[in-house]
């Protein structure tokens, strides 16, 4: 009997202690992956403006037999416009 799983998982490894922490993706088990770490405190630049902010650290990791890398590169574009522009999580 083959293990059949779903083609996207999200999981949370940052949620525990401090720091950021950085998934690893499960490759040919899922299409896509997207391991969610903690926010740490780094430099980001605002305009011409260099301050420190809160950053989010996600892994996101793709199954290259089903996704290739340009749309895998515009997903993880995409996804980051539109993480960083939503005020809820401001």
């Amino acid at each position: 009997m083959r293990a059949v799983s779903g083609t996207v998982a999200v999981s949370s490894v940052g949620m525990f202690g401090r720091g950021s922490g950085h998934g690893i993706g499960f490759p040919t088990v899922l299409s896509l992956s997207v391991q969610v770490g903690g926010r740490t405190r780094r430099p980001v630049v605002t305009g011409d403006e260099i301050a420190v902010g809160e950053v989010l650290d996600l892994t996101v990791t793709f199954d290259h037999n089903t996704v290739d890398g340009a749309p895998a590169a515009r997903f993880v574009a995409d996804l980051r416009k539109l993480l960083t522009g939503a005020d809820v999580l401001n």
